[in-house]
């Protein structure tokens, strides 16, 4: 982004808009001094038109880039959208659609494993807590 700097001079003429003297010593007759203190004005507007141009385009580029950047996360919304339909449709094929899970035909490695290492140390774990594990890993069948 482009930085316009104005430089401000103590020394503008009020008659004529020159620098370097003021209106008490301004070397040009009322004629002249009004001529160059229009063309003066006329530069200034146009600098000021040119400048509200410069700015006007600066926000349409912003615009344009909020604009892309939108159209992005609607992309990206509709992606994301479509990984959670498709994450719902496995879940349901892994639910037989009353919430409960899919029954399997029998326990896992894990499973047998498990109730084996319980089996094998049941005598160092208190009662309760031994049949609670127990009844947590029951063999489907």
């Amino acid at each position: 982004m482009e930085v316009t700097t104005r430089i401000v001079s103590r020394n503008r003429c009020g008659a004529c808009r020159q620098e370097g003297h003021n209106r008490t010593r301004c070397p040009h007759d009322t004629v002249t001094a009004t001529s160059l203190r229009e063309a003066y004005n006329r530069e200034r507007r146009e600098e000021s038109v040119r400048r509200a141009r410069e700015l006007n385009e600066r926000h349409q580029q912003f615009a344009a880039q909020a604009l892309s950047q939108t159209t992005s996360n609607e992309e990206w919304r509709a992606g994301m959208y479509a990984q959670v339909v498709d994450m719902q449709r496995r879940l349901r094929a892994l639910t037989n659609e009353t919430g409960s899970i899919a029954p399997r035909s029998g326990p896992t490695v894990r499973e047998v494993k498990i109730q084996e290492i319980l089996f094998d140390h049941c005598q160092e774990i208190p009662e309760g807590l031994y049949k609670e594990l127990m009844d947590a890993l029951v063999i489907r069948g």
